[in-house]
């Protein structure tokens, strides 16, 4: 039991302390998509929790091999038929909010606030930005907080941005 809590304190000192040597990468970030053949590399672990975090929320249920329940719903929920506007929103916010209790247990959610782009008729102002959420997660046993914004369209499309300035 000593060595698993030596290992967890270790684990949350690492998660607050960035990497000085420029040449030390500590994990692989999305978009895989890098025109020279190999995958962008963090050597942050702001920037990694970040891309993990990204992950976390872009992949559906079941869609992850061997890990069926990594992920979130969101895309489903969007297309399901809810017509109270308050039960969508709840959806979406336990549906988030699990995932990362479940996935990322070292971060807090500190804000959450899911906005639907609708005007007075029902009809969706910007095809392409149909739901817009702004969580701000926390690092645990740090004063580290990582606002992001998710927006997505009315086909189902997730963007992930995030809002801090990407240093550290």
């Amino acid at each position: 039991m000593r060595q698993f809590r030596r290992r967890q304190q270790q684990y949350y000192s690492d998660v607050a302390s960035t990497l000085d040597d420029n040449n030390k990468y500590i994990g692989v970030t999305i978009p895989f998509n890098n025109p020279s053949g190999i995958f962008f590399q963090s050597k942050t672990n702001i920037k990694q929790i970040y891309s993990n975090l990204k992950n976390l929320l872009m992949t559906a249920k079941g869609e992850r091999y061997m890990l069926p329940e990594f992920g979130t719903e969101i895309r489903y929920i969007l297309f399901e038929n809810i017509t109270d506007e308050d039960k969508f929103i709840e959806a979406i916010k336990n549906d988030i909010i699990e995932a990362i209790k479940m996935w990322m247990p070292f971060l807090s959610v500190e804000e959450l606030i899911v906005n639907l782009n609708m005007s007075d008729d029902g009809r969706v102002d910007d095809s392409s930005h149909a739901v817009g959420i702004k969580l701000s997660v926390k690092i645990d046993k740090t004063n580290i907080y990582l606002p992001i914004q998710i927006f997505i369209s009315v086909t189902g499309r997730l963007e992930i941005e995030a809002i801090y300035n990407g240093n550290g």
